[in-house]
């Protein structure tokens, strides 16, 4: 498919990028340096019963998690570990009553699954890790559990907005009369792509135009970057950082350079202004969190986990990835494997 951005990509063919059967195969291919970095993240937060520790929050485990876990494993060509995960997940995070998760377990807590409610970015993980397993195994009913999922993604999380097809990020909680809220790296548009691969349902291209729409238009402050939680007024459309979250672009929203650098979607405007952030601050002094509101910064640095998305996804110089044996926990590893398989990908299409 090549580094096009979608945006170019639709108005050349005239309808979205999908992965072919071959470059799927080869997006998944097992890498070296792959298999290497997943092998300490399995030994730091795979437990042998296939639930991935969230070690920064206090040992308890998420369906986000979960899928990153998949999405490893398979890429890693690790059947036993992936197959462990998903048992995990259906068995203790998967409704009675749809396909989607349940999006935190609590260790130790009776019941250790008191809320719930779902995350889709959670649900759209795990179903494009069963994708990949079932075309690396050739196992039908991985393709099927993925294709149930995505089914209940657009029956149950999708909603008109105005002009916009929005992703709700869960069932309750992000929808008023007045406004929905959602999270802008919710849309994990490699899986996106994915389910319009499998299900071939247009209501997907729309889904993705308008999140891409959507994520161009709702930035804010001195760089113009996206908030970890947006709000759209349901009379005007118009748009503002989410009330009830700090006004941050940080740990939730560092991810949306990622999923669309990874999916050839990152526009050069976009990349222009994350790059401008990045470079601001340098890779020595980029801060976890800026708010959008005043400029002002965390009084930490950002993990590895950060520096490796900035190096994958352009807005550094292409070097050597840092390796998970630096990262100080879960989610700072998880963004440096997702950049390691991004990067691959990118490279293998």
């Amino acid at each position: 498919m090549g580094r096009r951005s979608f945006l170019s990509a639709m108005a050349v063919a005239g309808s979205l990028p999908v992965l072919s059967a071959a470059e799927a195969d080869d997006a998944i291919g097992v890498n070296p340096q792959i298999a290497q970095q997943w092998a300490i993240f399995r030994s730091k937060y795979f437990r042998p019963d296939g639930r991935i520790v969230d070690t920064g929050n206090s040992g308890e485990s998420h369906s986000e998690g979960q899928g990153y876990g998949m999405l490893f494993s398979a890429a890693a060509g690790d059947r036993t570990a992936f197959e462990a995960i998903w048992v995990w997940a259906r068995t203790n995070l998967q409704h009675k009553d749809d396909a989607l998760f349940s999006w935190r377990y609590l260790d130790g807590h009776n019941p250790p699954v008191a809320d719930k409610n779902n995350a889709t970015d959670g649900d759209l993980l795990i179903a494009l890790g069963l994708a990949w397993a079932g075309k690396r195994w050739k196992r039908a009913d991985f393709i099927q559990d993925a294709m149930d999922i995505y089914g209940d993604v657009l029956k149950l999380m999708t909603k008109t907005v105005g002009p916009y097809t929005v992703l709700l990020p869960g069932a309750v909680g992000f929808l008023t009369k007045d406004a929905v809220t959602l999270n802008l790296s919710y849309y994990v548009m490699p899986s996106l792509m994915q389910a319009f691969a499998l299900t071939g349902d247009a209501q997907w291209t729309k889904v993705m135009g308008d999140g891409l729409k959507i994520i161009a238009k709702g930035r804010f402050g001195e760089w113009k970057l996206p908030p970890d939680w947006l709000s759209i007024n349901l009379h005007t459309n118009a748009f503002s950082i989410a009330k009830g979250w700090p006004p941050r672009f940080s740990y939730d929203a560092i991810r949306v350079p990622l999923y669309l650098a990874w999916a050839h979607m990152l526009t050069p405007d976009l990349q222009a202004d994350f790059a401008r952030f990045w470079n601001h601050f340098g890779a020595s002094a980029l801060p976890g969190w800026v708010d959008l509101t005043n400029g002002a910064r965390s009084p930490y640095n950002a993990p590895p986990g950060y520096l490796a998305v900035a190096s994958c996804t352009g807005l550094a110089s292409a070097g050597e990835l840092p390796t998970l044996d630096h990262a100080p926990d879960y989610y700072s590893a998880a963004l440096t494997m997702l950049a390691y398989i991004a990067r691959n990908q990118g490279d293998g299409m």
